[in-house]
């Protein structure tokens, strides 16, 4: 199937499709140039679908899943959890859960000890320890990506943003990036603020639980702003009650900077509305998201936050995403239930994975 298939090869540099066609070269896979054809290629070739925001500390309290499932098995190269995992925890993940996983992985490593069992992890704010974390990170910094946090009425208790302080804190003093859970208020994201720094992450931007990031007409409030004029990165983080179609399109119409697109996939996420990332992004396009920054949002944005230096070099095709999108009228709902009316879906029809292809079509 693959030697000699015509392909709609993306470049993240530029930003844009080419043609191109895959080759095979001794036991690896590459990419060439081609001459723009008559009809364009049936299939399109990416950096390998990175999922910036997931939960794969499969078997452990409400929310972990299996890793490969919503990895590779669905087109995805990488995925991260986003805090199921604490420094209490960490080691039971990579004794019993790290060996069973084929997708490449990283961690954000959660504030609170316990990681998120459930929705009370700040609760336990008198086993949460500073340095304990912060060498919790520097023992395992070949799978630890950043510092992550749950801020909002769902998640908050009396504890307000004292898990935020402290998160913020470890973030800066290891030197990796803070992603910040957003929710219903309080807090405020007024109260968010002034504790991310320039390549942390707000994830669940788009929620629609009311929350003040956003005016009623779609422009950014004014903590939104500070933020993205800060170069803080905003990121879907679909997930079964944070993305609403309402308040992405609305925000979408008055121009945003490029965005990092992730499912936040669980096991409550995955079989409602969230599906899988090829859903995610049908999905994105569906609300008029170009393709082009459909694709920088899953592949070049988070390498760059994941510091991944040659992830979307497709020279040699070690970790790539390959998919179709198919003409295909069809509703998919957001997590309020709301549904948007599509003609064209993403369908991954195969993915290469450390160097090793697999058919998924």
């Amino acid at each position: 199937m693959l030697n000699g298939l015509s392909v709609n090869a993306y470049n993240s540099a530029s930003n844009c499709f080419y043609p191109a066609v895959i080759r095979k070269s001794g036991n690896q896979y590459v990419l060439a140039e081609a001459e723009a054809a008559a009809r364009k290629p049936d299939y399109y070739l990416t950096p390998g679908w990175i999922d910036l925001h997931t939960h794969i500390f499969d078997g452990f309290g409400v929310f972990g899943i299996n890793a490969d499932e919503i990895g590779w098995q669905t087109g995805v190269c990488l995925v991260v959890d986003a805090g199921t995992v604490g420094e209490y925890t960490l080691p039971g993940f990579r004794k019993y859960v790290e060996p069973t996983i084929r997708t490449n992985f990283r961690l954000f490593l959660c504030i609170s000890p316990a990681g998120i069992l459930n929705n009370i992890e700040n609760r336990v704010m008198e086993c949460f320890n500073l340095e304990s974390t912060v060498n919790a990170v520097k023992q395992n910094r070949d799978i630890i990506c950043g510092i992550k946090v749950r801020i909002g009425k769902e998640v908050s208790g009396p504890e307000g943003i004292e898990p935020l302080r402290l998160a913020s804190q470890a973030a800066r003093l290891t030197g990796l990036p803070l992603m910040v859970h957003i929710g219903a208020n309080p807090p405020y994201l007024t109260d968010v603020e002034p504790f991310l720094a320039k390549g942390d992450i707000l994830t669940h931007c788009f929620n629609g639980r009311g929350g003040d990031g956003w005016n009623p007409d779609g422009t950014p409030a004014a903590a939104m702003r500070k933020l993205l004029d800060r170069g803080v990165i905003l990121d879907v983080g679909h997930g079964g009650g944070s993305f609403s179609f309402a308040v992405c399109a609305k925000a979408l119409r008055h121009g945003l900077p490029k965005f990092n697109i992730s499912t936040d996939l669980h096991a409550f996420s995955r079989g409602g509305c969230v599906v899988n990332m090829a859903t995610t992004l049908t999905k994105m396009l569906g609300l008029a998201l170009p393709l082009e920054d459909v694709i920088y949002g899953v592949t070049a944005l988070p390498a760059q936050i994941l510091q991944l230096q040659n992830w979307c070099d497709l020279s040699v095709l070690n970790n790539a995403t390959l998919f179709r999108i198919r003409r295909q009228p069809g509703a998919f709902p957001d997590s309020q239930g709301e549904l948007l009316s599509v003609d064209r879906v993403v369908a991954t029809a195969g993915v290469f994975l450390n160097g090793g292809f697999h058919l998924l079509d």
